[in-house]
């Protein structure tokens, strides 16, 4: 039995520190997406693996989109992200 575990297609798993990293890191991204008047993060989706995280959703504008991508790079532990944000008016 494995707690929280994923494997990959490499066989490698994450430790259960990892996926405790993930999971905070995923937590305060979204936090600062939510706070945040123009990215208006609520309609963006976030996911962490191994401190990257991934933005998926959609955003009023390239100005929030930008944005988003930048306050996720300055967020500390994060490796990377990778964007996947469509911007709607």
């Amino acid at each position: 039995m494995s707690f929280g575990c994923q494997s990959y297609g490499d066989g490698a798993q994450r430790t259960l520190g990892e996926v405790t990293d993930d999971a905070q890191i995923t937590a305060v991204v979204k936090i600062r997406l939510l706070d945040d008047p123009e990215v208006k993060g609520l309609r963006i989706n976030v996911t962490t693996v191994r401190g990257v995280v991934t933005l998926e959703g959609r955003v009023p504008s390239d100005y929030a989109r930008e944005k988003a991508i930048r306050m996720n790079r300055e967020t500390g532990s994060v490796v990377d992200v990778e964007d996947r944000l469509t911007v709607v008016e």
